[in-house]
């Protein structure tokens, strides 16, 4: 099995904080402080000391007028309201520093127009560039920014050449984040996560989702390539919207399964006729730490194979689903 302990990119940074998040020049005392509150909520769950990156020039940015980011977060005579400042000096003392500087070239998503980024969110695109699927943090403060969608994005890159197009993900909200990570499954990035990394970001890109110890990949009858992206879309639809969509039909299961259908996503509950089945019925039981959840409903890739078995939503996790059984089919 894979070691589930393993955090996602290893020992290296997947975030950068773009500058633009210090830009507080225009903003009143009030949105100053809503300004603060915002860009510590997408940071608090993400910084570790590895995975969020800030650059060196970051303290030299100009953030209020002719005040700099350091003199901000740590003169005695700050505009910035106590409390707020407090948790920030915290956050970014916890954040990877990162020296190295890639010149800032002109960028623009499709449609908009161009504007030079600040040294962080040059890094970002440099690193997006190179294939490393990288997350930029700009909150929807950000000046400059406000026309950039959060998630995915298309950015055009000048360059010495002409222009160049890349992938780049925005974290504006702190709902953002499971969607970068998904990516990082799927197409929007060219490193390929390969299967014995599965397990490594399941934590972060479906944080409503439970999953036991004895999944395997190779339970699957189709080859990896050919089950992830079906397996990241389901397991997707199924943190964002099974026990939303359970609660919201009555637990009416035809209701549930139209609107799974509706995604392209084929799942059902067990049959009666399984239900009767003793042995069978048995297989749908899985240890979750020490106590005995039944997956009673599937999703599948085909009619006859590629099956991922899961749980009704638990109480005591919060209402998180156990995703129970990879398997090519089981009895019924």
């Amino acid at each position: 099995m894979n070691d589930r302990n393993d955090r996602p990119g290893d020992d290296d940074y997947r975030v950068v904080i773009g500058e633009e998040c210090f830009d507080w020049r225009a903003l009143t005392d009030g949105e100053r402080r809503d300004a603060l509150d915002a860009l510590a909520e997408v940071l608090e769950p993400l910084a570790d000391g590895r995975r969020v990156a800030l650059l060196g020039p970051a303290y030299d940015t100009e953030c209020l007028r002719s005040v700099n980011l350091t003199d901000a977060l740590w003169g005695k005579d700050s505009e910035l309201p106590h409390d707020e400042r407090r948790l920030l000096q915290r956050l970014l003392d916890k954040c990877r520093m990162v020296e190295e500087t890639d010149l800032p070239q002109p960028v623009r998503v499709p449609g908009g127009s161009w504007r030079e980024p600040s040294w962080g969110t040059a890094h970002a695109l440099a690193r997006s560039a190179a294939g490393r699927a990288t997350s930029c943090l700009l909150t929807w403060q950000a000046p400059g920014y406000e026309d950039w969608p959060s998630g995915w994005i298309t950015a055009e890159l000048e360059t010495a050449d002409g222009h160049d197009e890349v992938r780049l993900h925005l974290l504006r909200v702190p709902e953002d984040t499971p969607g970068f990570w998904r990516g990082v499954y799927t197409h929007e990035t060219r490193e390929p996560l390969t299967a014995d990394r599965f397990f490594t970001l399941t934590e972060e890109a479906f944080p409503g989702l439970l999953f036991a110890d004895s999944l395997s990949l190779s339970h699957f009858k189709g080859s990896y390539t050919e089950v992830l992206p079906w397996l990241v879309q389901l397991l997707g639809a199924l943190n964002d919207h099974f026990a939303q969509s359970l609660s919201s039909c009555s637990g009416d299961q035809n209701q549930v399964m139209a609107r799974f259908s509706a995604m392209k996503l084929d799942i059902s509950p067990e049959s009666p006729n399984t239900k009767k089945n003793a042995r069978a019925w048995e297989q749908r039981n899985v240890t979750y730490r020490g106590t005995s959840y039944r997956c009673e409903w599937h999703g599948k890739r085909l009619w006859d194979r590629d099956r991922v078995h899961f749980s009704l939503p638990i109480p005591a996790y919060g209402n998180r689903i156990l995703i129970g059984i990879f398997t090519d089919h089981l009895d019924t």
